[in-house]
């Protein structure tokens, strides 16, 4: 029997996601750019307006799915409906930006409140160094996201990424082990 899981990648618009899809599965990515029409918001060229999608064939059939999630507001739904059926998720961040503690919480906060209840961890795609990181980390239990993963990767690095879908699909080992 064949296993298909899915995760999810979310973050503000311009953070890696399309990248980070690109960059783990090549040619089998599948992505919904569009010019950007609201350079007022951000400069970047394109922009995502659906689900990006990428495969990893895992072997004996079994696939990992994964989907790029549309970092504006106002394709919140297409989103929410990703998040339906993920048992993983990656908030990307960059943790450079003014308000990126509150909004890291806030879609934290949106994942935690998931009827799929997926696994979450943190992904800074942007350098930083340890410190920086573990203080983000601290920023984020005040804000009350609670104890969540705060891991870093170069999303144009395949290994790197290959690395952090590791390290979640251990997440979700340790957390089918407790239930």
């Amino acid at each position: 029997m064949s296993v298909h899981l899915r995760v999810a990648l979310m973050g503000p618009m311009g953070i890696g996601k399309t990248t980070a899809i690109r960059t783990v599965c090549g040619n089998l990515a599948v992505d919904c750019d569009v010019p950007n029409l609201d350079t007022a918001t951000h400069a970047k060229a394109t922009t995502t307006v659906g689900a990006d999608f990428g495969e990893v064939d895992l072997g004996d059939g079994d696939k990992l799915q994964i989907y790029g999630c549309p970092g504006q507001e106002r394709f919140n739904f297409v989103r929410q409906w990703v998040l339906s059926s993920s048992v993983g998720v990656f908030v990307m961040t960059d943790l450079h930006e003014p308000d990126a503690v509150a909004e890291t919480a806030r879609l934290l906060a949106e994942v935690a409140s998931s009827p799929s209840s997926p696994m979450a961890a943190v992904l800074v795609s942007r350098p930083a160094t340890h410190a920086q990181i573990d203080a983000f980390a601290a920023s984020l239990m005040q804000k009350g996201a609670g104890l969540v993963p705060v891991l870093q990767a170069d999303v144009r690095d395949r290994q790197q990424m290959l690395d952090m879908l590791q390290v979640l699909a251990s997440m979700l080992s340790l957390k089918d082990e407790i239930a």
